[in-house]
């Protein structure tokens, strides 16, 4: 009798285990892969940038039903509140707004200028939502640039993130930033952060602009217009505050510490104009603040290695004094980035690098004197900048094969 109990106890639980009471079907989903965030008006008007599945499982990505047409669908909702858009989305789609696989949030000129609180905000209260989406600026409205394409990939908001990651190990020059990144600055005694700049770039014309938007971006070889990463958003607290340029840019990243790999030209010598070439393959940035009487001075200490890909210098590589002098001017050349950022980040009056939390570790007692005139602190800061550089390889050959 127990048995039997047991078993029919063991069946109704398997029953009531196997349903599926709480499943969403896959094509009762509206899948968002960008999202675009501005301010008109008074209100917010957010964009999704969303897949079209029938699109995107067809042989060429552009033919369902004998017509063609892109895998995205892009509209948008203008709301008070984020939360509030992302509802109001359900009156003009069929499908719920699924947002768990969004790649990149993109960030208008006029919104980033009000401030973005609310959104990190509700990044990091949302369980469906992620705080490892990456974020970008855009010096016009979001909500355009969600509507180009960016060939020859099928997915723009995918393409952003891919880009990001790209950049970032390759060139880090605009160093990705994710909305989890953004929080931990705004927290921050430093609380700014830098946002790369996604912008058009080419002939700019009424046509250009509509071909991006269509499928006509994707049969061409090379369109005339096209997406970018143009320059970085200084963001104080959660608010946009100015500009870097790439040179100012690649310093900031020499003192963040944020250089993966990148590309390093320089001359021979300082009365040579042909330049020459070095791949970074490892860089390491150590700050270590130094104080004397009231005054803080910021030690920079980098390490960095390299191969030389491209030579136009005469002389024999071979020689250990060659190598040191071109070493030097590399040395000096990542020193002129770094002042060059210095310059811009004390004029904008944000310590993007960091340096606030540094001395807040290393002087605690002295912080809570200068915390709340920290900028202007900031702005007395020096910097004393030690560059190690080291060529690994100057490659196969010694010589450049023009030199006579």
């Amino acid at each position: 009798m127990r048995k039997a109990l047991i078993s029919v106890m063991l069946s109704l639980a398997a029953l009531i285990l196997s349903s599926c009471w709480n499943r969403t079907e896959l094509n009762e989903l509206r899948i968002t892969t960008a999202t675009g965030v501005d301010y008109k008006d008074g209100k917010w008007l957010v964009t999704y940038q969303t897949i079209i599945p029938s699109s995107m499982a067809s042989g060429t990505g552009g033919t369902s039903g004998g017509s063609s047409q892109p895998g995205i669908h892009v509209f948008s909702v203008r709301a008070d509140t984020f939360n509030k858009a992302r509802n109001l989305s359900n009156l003009e789609t069929s499908r719920r707004l699924y947002v768990a696989h969004n790649k990149v949030v993109v960030i208008g000129k006029e919104a980033a200028e009000k401030g973005v609180r609310e959104l990190i905000d509700l990044y990091l209260r949302s369980t469906e939502a992620r705080e490892n989406v990456y974020i970008l600026v855009t010096d016009g409205q979001a909500n355009e640039l969600l509507k180009k394409m960016v060939p020859p990939e099928k997915l723009p908001g995918a393409s952003y993130g891919e880009i990001l990651d790209i950049e970032t190990d390759l060139v880090s020059i605009f160093p990705k930033t994710t909305i989890y990144d953004f929080a931990l600055h705004l927290y921050s005694d430093s609380k700014s952060i830098g946002i790369p700049v996604a912008t058009l770039s080419g002939e700019e014309t009424t046509q250009n602009i509509k071909d991006l938007e269509s499928l006509d971006a994707l049969k061409t070889t090379s369109p005339p217009l096209k997406i970018t990463l143009s320059r970085l958003g200084i963001f104080q607290r959660d608010k946009l505050v100015g500009w870097l340029n790439q040179k100012e840019s690649k310093g900031l990243s020499w003192l963040s510490d944020q250089i993966k790999g990148t590309e390093i030209s320089f001359p021979c010598s300082e009365h040579e104009k042909k330049l020459n070439s070095i791949t970074v393959t490892s860089s390491k940035t150590k700050l270590k603040p130094l104080k004397s009487d009231n005054h803080y001075t910021m030690l920079v200490k980098i390490n960095v290695s390299g191969v030389l890909m491209e030579s136009v210098c005469k002389e024999d590589l071979s020689k250990p004094e060659i190598i040191s002098a071109l070493q030097k001017i590399i040395e000096e050349q990542i020193e002129e980035d770094i002042n060059v950022a210095w310059d811009a980040l004390q004029r904008l009056g944000t310590d993007t690098p960091g340096f606030a939390n540094i001395i807040h570790r290393k002087y605690p007692k002295d912080w809570k004197e200068i915390n709340d005139d920290w900028e202007t602190e900031f702005k007395k800061m020096e910097l004393k900048i030690q560059i190690k550089v080291n060529i690994k390889r100057p490659g196969l050959i010694q010589k450049s094969v023009n030199a006579s």
